[in-house]
Parts: C-alpha cells; structure tokens; sequence
C-alpha cells in the first residue's frame, strides 16, 4: 500500500505558506521596483518640477509706466523713485506680531494695522505684499537698523505714478489705481499689491500702451523660504509715451481762470485738425491721493462737493444748450430751403401761438429783426416764428449733422452722447404727442435738447468749416481739413451765419460786445446763450422776475459762451459752460474772450 502524507502534517503546511509568501514578497518587491523605475525615469521631470517649484520662486518685475506728455513735449504724468515697505507672509511666523513692530517705528495706528492683515489675505502668500509706500530716509533708516530682526520685512526701491500740476489736468489725464475685481485686470499682475491701472481719463483710455509689459526674477529659497539666490532676470518694458495735443500753459491758464466761479467746463480746439487743447473741468482735485488709496476724509468730501468735482463736465456734464443752438436753427432753415435769406419778423417782446404766450429775451421787444440782427441781439421771437416754418424734424436733421446727440468718441472714457428729442422720443419716453410749443422751445435750445461742452465746441468748428470735425486729444503731424469729410452746406449760408455771429461781440448792439478782443488780427466771434434751469411763473413776469443773484445758487441759470479766433481768418474754437452762473454775455462770454487771447498767444509761439 502506497503511503500518503497527511495534510495535517505540520512541516507540509510550512512549506506551503513560506512559498506563498516568498511568492507575494516576490510579486510585491517587482511592483515596488517598477514603480521606483517609473518614478525615477518616466516622472522625473514631473518631480523635478514640484521640487523647484519649492525652493526656486518668481518674482514678477513691474514695468515703469509710460510717460505722458503734452504737445510741446512737457511732461505731465511721470514716475518717482521711491522706497516702500513690504513682507512676504510665507516668511513670517507671527504676522500679527511683526505688524505691530514695524507700527511702532512707523507710527502706524491699529486702525491701519487691521485693515492690512485683512487686505493682506487677498494676495499670495509669496507675493511681496506693500505696507507703507513713499518712506521718508528717516522711516528707511529705522527699519534698516531692525531688518534683522524681522524676518520677512524688506525695503524695496521702486517706481510710483505721479502727476506734475495734477488739478489743472486730473479730468483729462486721470490716475491709476490698485485694481477691482470689476476691473479685467491680468489675473497675475493683479496679485501684486504695488499693481496699479488707469482708472479714469486718459490712464484708462489708453492703459494697454501706457502699462508696458512685466518682467520677472528667479530666486532661490531655502526650507524657512528665505531668498539664497537669485538665479535668472528678464527686464520689463517700460510702457510707450503718450503725446498729447493738450497744451500745457493753456490748460493751466483755463483752470486759474475758472477759480472765480463755482462750477464749469471750457473745451478748446484747433477746429483744423480737431486737436483738443484744453479740456479743464473745475473744481478739481488732487489724482496723486489716489494712486495708493484715498484717505477717507479725502474721498468724502470729494463725494460731498455740491460743484461735483469728480464729474468731468467738459465731456459728461449735459447742459441745455440755450441760443447757442440757433447757429443750428438758421443753417436748418436755411440749408432745407424754408427759409429765405431775407426774412424778418417784428419783434414786440412775445408770440401767441395755439393759446400760449412765448416771451422773448428782450420784454419790451427788438422791433424789426432781420437774419444777422437775430443773432447779435439773441432775439427768440425771430426763432419762435422760423421754427414753424422749418418743423421739427429738420431741426433735429441739422442738429445731428452738426455733432448733437451722438459721442464725439474722442479718445476718453465715460463720455456721454446728449439728446436730441424727436417725436419718436417724447412718445416712447413721455407717452406724449409733439406739440408746435415743443419745436419753439426746441429752437431757442431750450427743452430736453441736452448736449456737452466738447460737443458745443465740435458744432461751433463744422459750422465755421463745413467739414465733419471730429476732436481728438492725440498730436496730430498734420493741419489740414482734407482728413475731415465734407458737410456739404452752402459756403454762402455759412457765411451768412458768421457775420452774424461776428456781430454778436464786434457791433455797440451785439449782446457780447463788452467782452471783445481789441487787439488787431486777434478779434474774436461767437454766440452767448442762457439756460435756465427752472420755469418762470405766470407771476412773476406780471410783477418783476428774480435776477439770478437773488436766487439760490441751484435755480440760477447756466452761462454759455461758444467762441472762435481769430475772426478773419477761424482756427481756434473754445465752448464755455458755467454751471448756474447766470448770463452767457456776462459771466461766459468774458472767460470765452480770455481763453481764445491766451490760446492765440500760447499757439503762436
């Protein structure tokens, strides 16, 4: 009989799980194996990636900001050398603490110091964040005597925008800010504290040539992230320059002379080449308060300002253009063939027209108004009694093709585009027919016609040229009118149209002759024009109606003044709107006569 080994035998059950073991150590060490082989040669460089990434850092290089100048090569937007404050909280243990060291040689209150660490959260942890920019030497001083003994904390020498003169140019130039998240920032660069962007006026409008493009360093870092080398450096750009057509002594003269009023705008331009050469907005304030954060107490009182001082109101303020609009009017008529060069009309004061009484300017009226007389006395009756004969759909005609009621699109942002009503509008937007009243107060530029100072000045330069001027605030190389299109109008209507307004400010009877300009060659014309802002009563005119200086300052009238030089020969145009300022010949037309001597005397140099 053959003989069987028991399975119970104790030596047979250790063979078999030694094998099984030495099976799955087997199994297992080739796994291991393979896998230290496709850790060690397939992914590598993975590996070796993760491994720099910790100990070899980038620091991103920001780019000097284009330099912005003006037409005759000034410079009214630069960069500073400055030393700042920063840390890197990765390298910091107790960022609490470390704050309130440095508060204490810095003179930081709590206050600050609070909105740091919450505003610290919003960047890297390896980013250098800023803490105080523009150190004085003593500030540099004390924290270069304690470096050591605060890990983390360095000073940097760095670059800030700053504006030369910034109140006479803060509308146009703008400044530049920290970023929002409303803002389409690049996401890298936004995580720099010391990023900055063009927030308004010009530093927004052309921040991609101004901005430049960044450059970065490579650093190595040990385990406590402390910087041991710097391995690699790639330059930034430094942003382009940007000419500007403003021309710096005008501009600063418009905003001195705007100091005697509350509230206004004047708008220059070369109607040749469409070259805005002054675009002041005034009050003003101070655009460098806002490169690293406006105090509070700064900003409220900006926002407070009753005269909207942060409102550009050269291209966002919308005014009634008052009779400075019947240049329009009379081209209108003229140019559609209703009205007849000779027409005249007798002024008595007022016109009756379906039950309702217009008054005109003068109450005991002009007598016999003829074409060029209705613009040198501003007389409305002789516009009342055109607007029937014209309608109003060629008065908006005109209206359009002289620049109202679209963007100019000069080269700035949040520029407004005006309105001029229509039928169609006051139907959609009041649910109203359009009345016969309505064209008559449309033909005194009174109503819901609203338009800016820049769009005055670009009716006034197509009026004077027949060409489709459109403003610019680049330098141009050239001065001719051949880039602009034609406008087609009758040179003679044209012609027409500026004796009368020639009249306004060179004839005894024109209602801006007290503020000519006598000197020879230099003479000045142009078109007053008073917006009132609210509605005399039935009363009033029975009895005696308030002059603008025994009102409050909000009811009283807005001055306009639409001017050009020199007369014989037009090439500077200038619209001056001063908000509740009264009479356009009394308080207008006096800064519109200064404004077009100074330009000529700056442009002729």
């Amino acid at each position: 009989m053959k003989r069987f080994l028991s399975t119970s035998d104790p030596k047979l059950l250790f063979t078999r799980r030694a094998a099984i073991i030495a099976g799955a150590q087997a199994i297992g060490g080739t796994v291991l194996l393979g896998r230290l082989g496709y850790l060690g040669i397939f992914r590598s460089p993975h590996y070796r990636t993760l491994a720099d990434g910790n100990r070899i850092k980038l620091h991103i290089l920001l780019p000097k900001r284009g330099i912005i100048y003006d037409r005759h090569g000034q410079e009214l937007a630069g960069n500073i050398s400055s030393y700042r404050l920063t840390l890197i909280p990765a390298q910091i243990e107790n960022l609490a603490e470390s704050l309130f060291n440095i508060s204490q040689q810095l003179n930081l209150d709590q206050k600050t110091v609070k909105t740091i660490l919450k505003d610290i959260k919003k960047y890297p942890k390896f980013t250098p964040y800023v803490i105080k920019h523009y150190l004085s030497w003593e500030e540099v001083c004390k924290i270069e005597v304690n470096l050591p003994e605060l890990p983390g904390i360095d000073i940097e020498a760095g670059y800030q925008r700053f504006y030369i003169d910034s109140q006479p140019f803060a509308h146009l130039i703008g400044y530049v800010q920290a970023p929002s998240d409303k803002d389409n920032a690049d996401q890298q660069l936004a995580s720099l504290s010391d990023y900055r962007i063009g927030k308004v006026g010009v530093e927004k409008s052309f921040q991609s040539t101004l901005q430049g493009v960044a450059g970065y360093k490579e650093v190595e870092v040990n385990a406590k992230r402390q910087i041991v080398r710097e391995n690699k450096k790639y330059e930034s750009q430094h942003g382009q320059p940007l000419n500007l057509s403003i021309s710096s002594p005008l501009q600063k003269f418009v905003y001195e002379r705007l100091q005697q009023v509350e509230s206004a705008s004047v708008v220059t331009m070369d109607m040749l080449t469409g070259e805005v050469l002054s675009l002041v907005s005034s009050p003003s304030y101070d655009t460098n308060l806002f490169v690293n954060g406006i105090p509070q107490k700064n900003w409220v009182a900006l926002q407070k300002s009753p005269y909207r001082a942060l409102t550009n109101k050269a291209i966002h303020g919308l005014y009634e253009p008052g009779s400075t609009f019947k240049m329009a009017v009379l081209l209108a008529g003229l140019e559609s063939g209703k009205l007849d060069p000779n027409f005249q009309t007798f002024c008595q004061g007022y016109i009756e027209v379906a039950n309702h009484r217009f008054h005109c300017v003068c109450r005991g009226g002009h007598g016999l108004v003829d074409l060029k007389r209705s613009l040198q006395v501003s007389c409305d009756v002789y516009f009342y009694e055109i607007a029937q004969k014209i309608g109003v759909e060629t008065l908006t005609s005109m209206a359009k093709k002289l620049g109202l009621g679209d963007k100019t699109n000069i080269e700035m942002p949040a520029e407004r585009s005006g309105l001029v009503p229509s039928k169609l509008w006051k139907l959609e937007k009041q649910n109203q027919r359009w009345h016969v009243g309505d064209t008559i107060l449309l033909s005194i530029g009174q109503g819901p016609l609203l338009a800016t100072p820049l769009q005055l000045a670009q009716m006034m330069s197509r009026l004077l040229t027949g060409k489709k001027v459109v403003p610019t605030i680049q330098k141009k190389n050239s001065s001719n009118l051949i880039s602009f299109a034609d406008c087609s109008f009758n040179s003679r209507y044209l012609a027409l149209i500026k004796e009368g307004i020639d009249s306004v400010v060179n004839e005894v009877s024109g209602t801006s002759y007290h503020a000519r300009i006598n000197i020879p060659g230099w003479e000045m014309g142009g078109k007053t024009g008073t917006a009132q802002v609210r509605r005399i009563t039935k009363l009033e005119r029975e009895t005696r109606i308030l002059r603008n200086e025994e009102l409050a300052w909000r009811e009283r009238d807005h001055a306009i003044f639409v001017g050009y030089a020199p007369v014989h020969q037009p090439r500077y145009v200038t619209a001056v709107v001063v908000e509740h300022g009264g009479w356009g010949s009394v308080v207008a037309a006096p800064i519109g006569r200064d404004v077009l001597l100074k330009t000529q005397e700056v442009m002729t140099l």
